[in-house]
């Protein structure tokens, strides 16, 4: 497009624009015709905001070619910007991870929930010297996966790499029912696709170091003030990161329920439907456009009719079949989309912030999942023809409801601040609006995106009892945190 070879003329340049590249920029403008409007805005912009580096002589053939009659239309002086920010920063700490480096089941005070003279550990003490019952590092250290054998589960994994060849050592589960866990036992709990599942086979893996509270952390983060002073009680210190572990446990029972906008990645198979009702699941390795023209989204689901498709699709079934379609034989195919609605995560984030409060996001579109709190966005908007430099008018094709159409484009650049020290989350799209409707967006090339956001819907009170450790009481840690804030 012209308004791309403007800006090539221009970058070239350099530190000084004469008038040999003045002509070459009406050039490339008028492209064997006329200057159109949104061409003229890109010329005006240009000299508004690099004036400077153009030559008396630069400037009056620019004036010349660009001529007095018609008007030009008005140009904003640059790009929108806007902040929005809830009312108080969120705390983050680590997330708490469920797997032991060591096997040992002792862990990392700082680190691990369930670990020897960790939070829960503190919390047991405390219950003894009160005459209570004790329970909570125990009820922390059953093996997660014990849900495998119909067994209760906890919060602890002795590695953080399962193998179906040592299952019983990985996964701290008791798979033969001997009552000890044993070296070297196979146990098939992975199926084909890496996830829970039987394959036949007990040469699977999976990696679970990623496992952990991210999703508590971030909600107590926000529900609670940051602690700060150790707490003393009953000869029982308990460190300010020690009460962050405690209130990591206790999140998830208090702020009512959660308001929740996206769509989670699982990185589920693809199906095709064949015309005779047949359905395959398993791996396409076709290219398939997600984003075409016709192209139906349910969720996270982008439906395909074959009018959309290549002439032939392969994919890699389950069992590792792999088998070639022409799509004359398919119906339709189903995909599950790593990247949501950009317009739906620009509004959301700017109606949650302006009510004051933080919210929460998965902050890209991988399997893996990592919340973060958030509590600031500050985008850059351009309008009215204006494009950042790292726009391309391809992206327009790929529009979360098929391409671009007739109207206005908003090229998007957003800042999104996370709480703690967790920096900052870059994302650039764009967003097309007709007679004061959003009816499209897509993301800009390159561009990370968010894969859900979500928010607590009261405040914390304190009240109620704890499903996810039933030893966390929530009036106890009330009395520890209220101290460590005072």
């Amino acid at each position: 497009m012209s308004i791309d070879s403007i800006r090539g003329v221009l970058s070239a340049a350099g530190r000084v624009v004469s008038r040999t590249e003045v002509r070459k920029m009406f050039e490339a403008a008028q492209d064997g015709g006329a200057l159109e409007p949104a061409e003229r805005t890109e010329l005006q912009h240009i000299l508004n905001t690099e004036g400077s580096k153009f030559t008396n002589a630069a400037k009056a053939e620019f004036s010349r070619l660009f001529g007095t009659t018609p008007t030009p239309p008005a140009v904003p002086a640059g790009p929108e910007k806007v902040t929005y920010q809830a009312d108080h920063q969120p705390w983050t700490t680590t997330y708490w991870p469920m797997a032991d480096s060591g096997g040992t089941g002792i862990g990392s005070a700082s680190s691990n929930l369930w670990s020897r003279g960790g939070p829960l550990d503190k919390l047991d003490g405390l219950l003894k010297a009160r005459g209570g019952q004790a329970g909570a590092r125990d009820f922390e250290l059953r093996p997660n996966l014990n849900w495998l054998v119909n067994q209760a589960a906890g919060h602890y994994l002795p590695s953080s790499s399962l193998s179906e060849t040592d299952a019983e050592k990985t996964t701290g589960v008791d798979f033969n029912h001997n009552g000890k866990i044993d070296d070297h036992v196979a146990y098939d709990f992975i199926g084909r696709n890496g996830q829970f599942g039987k394959d036949g086979k007990t040469d699977g893996t999976m990696s679970v170091g990623w496992w952990g509270s991210c999703d508590k952390v971030a909600r107590a983060g926000i529900l609670f003030k940051e602690p700060t002073k150790d707490v003393t009680l009953d000869g029982v210190t308990f460190t300010a990161q020690d009460i962050k572990g405690l209130l990591t446990v206790l999140a998830d029972s208090q702020g009512g329920g959660s308001k929740f906008v996206g769509n989670r990645y699982d990185d589920r198979a693809d199906q095709i439907v064949l015309n005779d009702g047949q359905r395959l699941t398993g791996t396409i390795t076709t290219e398939v456009n997600l984003h075409a023209s016709g192209v139906v989204h349910q969720q996270d689901v982008a439906t395909i009719d074959n009018q959309t498709l290549p002439d032939q699709v392969k994919i890699t079934l389950a069992d590792g079949t792999e088998k070639t379609l022409a799509r004359g034989d398919i119906k339709s195919v189903a995909r599950e989309d790593r990247q949501d609605d950009p317009a739906l995560f620009h509004t959301t984030i700017a109606q949650w912030l302006k009510s004051g409060r933080p919210a929460v996001m998965d902050k890209d579109s991988s399997e893996h999942v990592w919340n973060f709190n958030f509590y600031r966005a500050d985008d850059t908007l351009f309008k009215n023809g204006l494009k950042p430099s790292w726009a391309i008018d391809d992206n327009l094709k790929n529009g979360f409801h098929g391409p671009a159409g007739d109207g206005q484009i908003t090229w998007v650049d957003r800042v999104v601040t996370l709480g703690g020290s967790g920096g900052t989350e870059h994302y650039r799209y764009w967003l097309e609006e007709k007679n004061g409707q959003t009816v499209n967006s897509g993301w800009a090339a390159g561009s990370r995106s968010p894969d859900f956001l979500w928010a607590p819907e009261t405040d914390a009170a304190f009240t109620g009892t704890n499903a996810r450790n039933p030893f966390v009481d929530p009036r106890l840690v009330k009395e520890i945190y209220e101290k460590s804030i005072a």
